[in-house]
């Protein structure tokens, strides 16, 4: 097995696995945890997120994409991103007092200046993690994700058990960035022995700027919601909206990352043949058609059941907003694939143009549909699903790709999908009475509803003589074609 394919394997199995671990800590927390322990939490994630970005300041892609790196410069670039975490964890400390005064939530002082340590803690692990990353040893940096992934998993629920209730998320943080950094200073043997050479720092700013400037939009867009949501309305509808754009954004993310990383690079590799490149994009429609939307209707159809049985009912108003982001999560895969193929045709300008317009748009639905968290939440789906026509729209005019044949690739899957809601709706309606435990009869409920779905789409899909799966087949082979001819 060539190298190439080896990095592949590990790379799956990388995000494969960190999904597993996040889900089991995040459904055993949920569990025992209070929406309330939850919002204390999520209200500090937008400055985590944002510190993180500056302190890398897009070096990370900057030395990843260089050809040639000296040690003086990851030594200089270690020390600065060193001391600019430095920095911005003092000024975040001495202002902790006023977002626990600008939240109404006095924890969060305290709080605060522990779970921001991790911003210190992961600028020491930036540059081995470009490194590994140059030398493509994918194996070493699934070790290191994994692990710190299995590790801070078990202190998490052993504090939570143990009763220390949102300190025991903070510390999941917190300690799920030292282990990680810890692995990669293991894994690596380059260590800052040479003169540190700044001026490094001049040299690839010119690139990494604009990566900062867009990363910064992102996760303000991103994490807008938790900065209104505790101010205007309680950290504990912050708690129900935290759970449910965590659990939605799990599904969504696998269908993602697994599409994008097999289709770019055979796109990339189709560039001298549109005919073939146009065939396989629409083979990587079908694929998500296939996917997205059987996966995100029968969880808007089984969520109430799901959290009775799984979260338990103190949940319950977290199922509404589950519902609303399910439905803006359909379009996510497609709007990423678009981008993928954009980037993969070098049209990689029209990729930021877009991106930034759909984080403009929601901003902008954000301030109009703003009366209660619902109503947020269904700004932010009409931007997602507007953003989505767009990016089609434009990746379809220079593939020729028709709206007609687009239409063609999704319909079926969509109807197909509405159909399983219907039934799966209908079976939530019957009166299952086989056990004396409440749990224990809406389980079975459950069960029956997950398996009746899953057949009648499935062989529906089938009855219509459906391309996909052999459109999964071909798309595996020509991938693995793909990466050993490239390796060889």
């Amino acid at each position: 097995m060539s190298n190439t394919s080896k990095s592949l394997i590990w790379s799956s199995i990388d995000r494969f696995g960190v999904q597993v671990f996040a889900l089991v800590v995040g459904v055993f927390t949920t569990r025992m945890l209070s929406p309330d322990d939850f919002g204390i939490i999520a209200s500090l994630a937008i400055f985590t997120a944002l510190s993180n970005i500056l302190v890398d300041s897009g070096f990370s892609a900057a030395l990843i994409r260089r050809e040639n790196n000296t040690d003086s410069e990851y030594s200089g670039t270690l020390i600065f991103n060193l001391l600019l975490s430095i920095l911005l964890y003092l000024v975040l400390w001495i202002f902790s007092g006023n977002l626990a005064y600008y939240f109404n939530i006095p924890q969060l002082n305290p709080l605060s200046r522990f779970v921001f340590l991790g911003i210190v803690i992961n600028s020491l692990g930036i540059i081995q993690n470009v490194i590994l990353t140059r030398q493509m040893r994918f194996k070493e940096l699934s070790i290191a994700n994994l692990t710190s992934a299995m590790v801070s998993a078990v202190l998490t629920i052993v504090l939570v058990l143990l009763g220390y209730t949102y300190w025991a998320i903070a510390w999941q943080i917190v300690s799920l960035t030292a282990i990680r950094v810890m692995m990669l200073w293991l894994l690596s043997s380059w260590r800052p022995r040479h003169k540190p050479d700044f001026s490094v720092i001049g040299k690839i700013f010119s690139f990494s700027v604009f990566l900062i400037f867009t990363s910064i939009i992102n996760i303000f867009v991103k994490y807008i919601y938790n900065i209104k949501i505790p101010r205007v309305f309680s950290k504990e509808e912050l708690g129900y909206y935290d759970r449910a754009r965590k659990f939605q954004d799990i599904p969504s993310t696998v269908v993602t990352s697994a599409i994008t990383s097999v289709a770019y690079p055979v796109l990339s590799g189709l560039n001298s043949n549109k005919s073939k490149q146009l065939a396989f994009f629409r083979k990587i429609v079908r694929v998500i058609s296939f996917l997205i939307f059987p996966i995100m209707f029968a969880l808007i159809g089984v969520i109430d059941n799901i959290t009775t049985v799984i979260l338990t009912d103190k949940w319950a108003n977290m199922i509404p907003y589950f519902q609303i982001l399910c439905i803006a999560a359909i379009f996510m895969p497609f709007q990423n694939f678009c981008l993928t193929a954009l980037n993969a045709i070098g049209k990689s300008n029209l990729n930021f143009i877009l991106e930034l317009g759909r984080n403009l748009l929601t901003i902008v639905l954000f301030f109009i549909f703003s009366t209660t968290v619902q109503q947020m939440l269904w700004g932010f789906s009409i931007a997602m699903f507007i953003s989505y026509i767009v990016n089609m729209l434009v990746v379809g005019k220079l593939m020729q790709y028709s709206v007609l044949n687009h239409l063609k690739d999704i319909v079926p899957y969509a109807a197909i999908s509405s159909l399983m809601y219907l039934v799966i709706i209908f079976l939530g309606k019957i009166n299952v009475d086989l056990s004396a435990s409440r749990i224990m009869n809406v389980s079975i409920l459950l069960a029956i509803q997950l398996i009746v779905g899953i057949t009648l789409y499935v062989a529906v899909a089938y009855m219509l003589g459906s391309r996909v799966v052999r459109d999964v087949k071909e798309l595996l082979i020509s991938n693995f074609i793909h990466k050993n001819k490239k390796a060889k």
